[in-house]
């Protein structure tokens, strides 16, 4: 019989229509249209009466069906409450003991949870995600969040039980929480959320049969001062009492190892003094050894780069006879906080050694210049020959190679700036020697070397522009800055820029080789910087606005511009690499910026960027970028090898336009900076709930604390969908085809 309903009858049910109003209403004023229209097609009383009462219900029939009707009967039963399951999805779950991971147990527990009766499992971690973890890889394990979160769930719902599976490894703030208030001896319930049911809390693993020596932290400070020891603490963590080695690496060459004991706690701490001799970020390992069954062997090495900066920068100023620039300029740069300065200025030549006079008759200072040009020239930031001949200082034997030095110097990074006078220069006898070769002047005049009449320097187009001669905040100020200074009394002659040279002031009327004759020229030389300053007057543009009023800011721009140009800071280059972050973790998104200046500073717009990523292994990534309109174009990487990455780039064959940078990435989990289980943490959130939890100590659910009196009312619902019952369908059939032949009988269209 219950087939021809369509399925069961259901006992007491209640009539509801599935189709929406609008749908029923259309379903009806077409069936009483289409009953209407037969109706009037019909002959004769009788074929009109028998038309409508066999077509009518026929219409009828189709439409109660297009109106969906259903038999409903709401009903409910009751079944046992259920359980919740929390598991801790963290790394450090997945941590080794006894020669298994520690998550192995949790499944069978699973299991017989599941045997005893309904569960509902969810894996937590900085949030709650249903069902068992895939792999035990979370970073964030939060037992608070969860269980706040089955607390909202289930609000007003009887558990049964709540179970939560962890190693008590927690990184959110329940655990600090519980911790602190259990160590001053004040733990009080409104530190938990309240549960709908029972807890039971089973700790996975114990730490007895764990094996793990690790780097858990290296302190650095981020930043270091050029010339200036720091410090790189290395916090370890072992087995009570053992002695291990600790090693320091740089470019995978170990530079310094120390053996370390650690404590009865199994702590300890190595230190290394480092003392940085070049600005820039320098990359550094610390590693122990990887003992059989290590734990986590990821952790026993710790990458780190820090960025070596100068606090002070240390100028050689040497200046051959006393004068008002060189007064001047000692002044300047001894009050300067940010200036370490070393200056000579009036020195015994060896022609006073070589007169006879023994040295309690001189009145002069020695001049070290042997022990200045070799040993010492490395720790200066920046050289300054001020109206400096060396012919006189010298010996002849040695100044060969003293000069070679300080050519070397600055093609390895050091800086020069000479400065013009009547010792300085053609007129102190550089041309032909190495220090020659790395002024951004060409030498070697015949004839006249110097000119005596007064004018004022014209700034050049890339004056405008460039750093160094930047007076104001935009280069039309600037060039009115220069345009408002006094004139100078002369100046040095030269042949013209050196090739690669920016000529940031030039003589107004004096030309060499078609061109104007150069006053200020700064070029880069190999990995370092030059500059040639052909006036000896400079001081007098501090009094370019002393009549004003103004102070002599002009005269202190253009020198502390000179200064922090020339000593060339990796960040002040014509091609600078700076990573967004100097330490990352494996996987972790970085960014690196380049920025590409032409020779006057300004920005290279459209310029291609050629160079490598070059990963801790050795294996290379060719770059191949354009700058955008502001110089600029940013790199995106996500490195997936521990240790020191190196970005190296170029924008052209000079070596200025050569950068690179360091960054150091780490495949250290923080969530494995831990990996003992915490069960003290575990009794002291049991003890919050008191007799509503417990620490299971066995295998569940015999160890679990339950509400067995816990019920759920599960809802059921009975329905039937009278129109789609074939019973319904055979009627319309039926009646639909005795109309059609009752209207043939009869005489009916």
């Amino acid at each position: 019989m219950s087939w021809w309903w369509g399925g069961a009858w259901p006992g007491a049910a209640q009539l509801v229509w599935g189709a929406a109003p609008e749908v029923c209403a259309l379903a009806v004023g077409l069936a009483i249209a289409s009953t209407g229209l037969m109706v009037a097609r019909a002959r004769g009383l009788r074929g009109k009466i028998v038309d409508g009462v066999v077509f009518g219900t026929a219409a009828a029939a189709l439409a109660f069906a297009l109106c969906d009707p259903r038999l409903v009967a709401e009903a409910g039963r009751e079944e046992r409450g259920r359980v919740v399951v929390l598991i801790d999805g963290s790394a450090s779950m997945a941590v080794e003991e006894g020669g298994a991971p520690r998550s192995v147990v949790v499944q069978a527990q699973i299991d017989a949870l599941q045997a005893d009766g309904p569960v509902e499992v969810y894996t937590f971690g900085a949030e709650l995600t249903p069902g068992v973890p895939v792999k035990y890889d979370g970073h964030h394990s939060d037992l608070g969040v969860a269980l706040a979160a089955v607390a909202d769930r289930h609000l007003g719902e009887r558990l049964r039980g709540i179970v939560v599976l962890t190693d008590g490894i927690d990184r959110g703030p329940l655990r600090r929480a519980v911790r602190e208030a259990a160590a001053e001896g004040r733990l009080r319930a409104d530190l938990v959320p309240a549960l709908p049911g029972p807890l039971t809390v089973v700790p996975i693993g114990s730490g007895a049969e764990l094996t793990d020596l690790a780097i858990e932290e290296v302190v650095s400070g981020g930043f270091a001062f050029l010339r200036t020891p720091f410090d790189l603490r290395a916090q370890l963590r072992g087995a009570p009492g053992q002695t291990i080695p600790v090693s320091l690496s740089t470019g995978g060459q170990v530079v310094e190892q120390q053996q370390v004991s650690l404590d009865a706690e199994g702590r300890a701490e190595a230190r290394f003094t480092i003392t940085p001799r070049e600005v820039g970020r320098f990359a550094w390992e610390l590693s122990v050894p990887v003992l059989a069954g290590d734990a986590v062997p990821g952790n026993n090495t710790f990458p780190v780069v820090v960025r070596v900066v100068r606090d002070r920068t240390r100028v050689l100023q040497v200046s051959g006879s006393p004068s008002y620039d060189q007064k001047f300029l000692r002044l300047l740069l001894k009050e300067d906080q940010a200036v370490d300065l070393v200056s000579f200025f009036i020195l015994r030549s060896t022609t006073d050694v070589l007169a006879g006079w023994s040295p309690s008759e001189l009145s002069l200072i020695e001049f070290p210049y042997e022990r200045l040009f070799s040993e010492d020239l490395s720790t200066f930031d920046l050289v300054i020959l001020q109206n400096f001949n060396y012919g006189p200082y010298f010996d002849a034997y040695a100044a060969p190679d003293l000069l070679q030095n300080i050519a070397n110097y600055v093609t390895r990074g050091g800086a020069l700036m000479m400065v013009g006078g009547a010792l300085s220069f053609d007129l102190g006898g550089y041309a032909g020697t190495p220090v020659a070769g790395v002024l951004p002047v060409r030498l070697g005049l015949d004839g006249m070397k110097a000119a005596e009449e007064r004018f004022t320097p014209v700034l050049t187009a890339a004056g405008r522009a460039h750093p160094l001669t930047r007076l104001a905040g935009d280069p039309e100020e600037t060039a009115a800055a220069w345009a408002a200074l006094p004139p100078m009394d002369g100046l040095n002659l030269s042949l013209g820029p050196s090739e690669g040279a920016a000529v940031l002031l030039e003589h107004p009327t004096m030309k060499v080789g078609g061109q104007p004759l150069p006053v200020l020229t700064v070029g880069e030389v190999g990995e370092g910087r030059s500059a040639a300053l052909m006036v000896d007057a400079s001081w007098r543009w501090s009094f370019s606005e002393v009549a004003q009023g103004k102070g002599n800011q002009a005269y202190l721009r253009f020198w502390k511009n000179a200064l922090r140009w020339l000593v060339a800071d990796p960040e002040d280059r014509r091609v600078v690499v700076s990573p967004s972050r100097e330490n990352a973790l494996v996987g972790e998104e970085l960014r690196v910026t380049i920025k590409v200046r032409d020779a006057a500073y300004g920005p290279k717009p459209d310029a291609q960027v050629d160079g490598l990523v070059r990963a801790p292994d050795g294996t290379t990534s060719p770059l191949s970028l354009r700058t955008n309109a502001a110089g600029e174009v940013t790199l995106t990487l996500q490195p997936t090898q521990q240790g020191a990455h190196r970005v190296e780039v170029r924008s052209g064959p000079l070596a200025a336009e050569r950068a690179e940078t360091v960054f150091a990435v780490s495949a250290r989990d923080p969530e494995l900076n831990e990996i003992a289980p915490d069960i003290g943490f575990l009794k002291a959130l049991v003890a919050l709930y008191g007799d509503k939890a417990t620490l299971a100590e066995g295998e569940l659910p015999g160890a679990g604390l339950w509400d067995d009196e816990a019920r759920r009312r599960l809802p059921s619902r009975a329905e039937l969908r009278l129109g789609r019952a074939p019973a319904l369908g055979l009627l319309f059939g039926a009646l639909f085809g005795l109309g059609l032949v009752v209207r043939r009988r009869l005489g009916a269209p």
